[in-house]
């Protein structure tokens, strides 16, 4: 397995670790409003959000290759997408709530 597969495990293990931790540390509060709603639909957001991120990164050649002849808007695309621009979307998308939470920690807000 690719170094960069095994990095991103671990990072999408951390983060689900983490979201688990603040879930049950939350069910102390009451906010008034359908809690298992909310809560399941947390789940099913994270869940999403790491599998595209996961399979941009492990996935990037192939599916930068399947993008061949959409056309959307005044632009057709005609030709492949770059496996490493697909894979650095993911990147992006699997540690942007990491850098967002570090850049209020450091603006201390």
């Amino acid at each position: 397995m690719e170094k960069t597969k095994i990095i991103s495990l671990l990072i999408a293990t951390i983060y689900i670790i983490l979201f688990i931790y603040s879930l049950s540390a939350n069910e102390d509060h009451n906010s008034g409003m359908d809690e298992n709603y909310l809560k399941g639909r947390g789940v099913v957001g994270v869940i999403i959000w790491l599998m595209i991120s996961l399979g941009c990164i492990w996935w990037g050649d192939e599916l930068g290759e399947g993008l061949i002849g959409a056309r959307f808007g005044l632009y057709s695309i005609s030709s492949t997408s770059p496996g490493w621009a697909v894979k650095l979307m993911g990147w992006v998308l699997l540690l942007l709530p990491a850098l967002t939470i570090g850049f209020k920690l450091i603006r201390g807000n």
